[in-house]
């Protein structure tokens, strides 16, 4: 485009289109591209009066999340607390014991069932033979 000082109505038109294509509110988008804001408005106004179209202006969605502010939450990290013994059964009721691979080894001892990744049975296999 030309002159910053100076556009045309079909430059003007279009970045208005632009602005109101991105999502941001006009400020934001006129602070981004820096833009005055009042000669933004005042060229809006002019084109109203030539019987340009000017689409609507963004009303802010109190839904999106996707603002250019970043939030900084505090997230505490709990340490994983072992259940108590009596909580876990020692075998399941559901399972169907038929369809099982059980492996023991020393005082590990592994259930894998049927439907297990057939990736991860074998690398389990494979640390398990590196210990012997």
């Amino acid at each position: 485009m030309a002159n910053p000082s100076y556009r045309t109505k079909d430059e003007w038109f279009a970045l208005i289109q632009e602005c109101r294509k991105s999502g941001l509110t006009d400020a934001q988008w006129c602070r981004n591209n820096g833009i005055n804001r009042d000669s933004f408005y005042n060229a809006v106004k002019r084109l109203r009066k030539c019987s340009y179209t000017i689409p609507s202006r963004q009303s802010p969605d109190i839904y999106d999340l996707t603002s250019p502010k970043q939030d900084v939450v505090k997230v505490d990290i709990v340490p994983d607390v072992p259940l108590p013994k009596e909580i876990i059964p020692e075998v399941a009721p559901h399972f169907d014991n038929s369809h099982m691979i059980e492996i023991t080894f020393g005082d590990i001892h592994i259930s894998l069932c049927n439907g297990a990744d057939p990736v991860l049975v074998s690398k389990t296999l494979s640390l398990l033979r590196s210990y012997s």
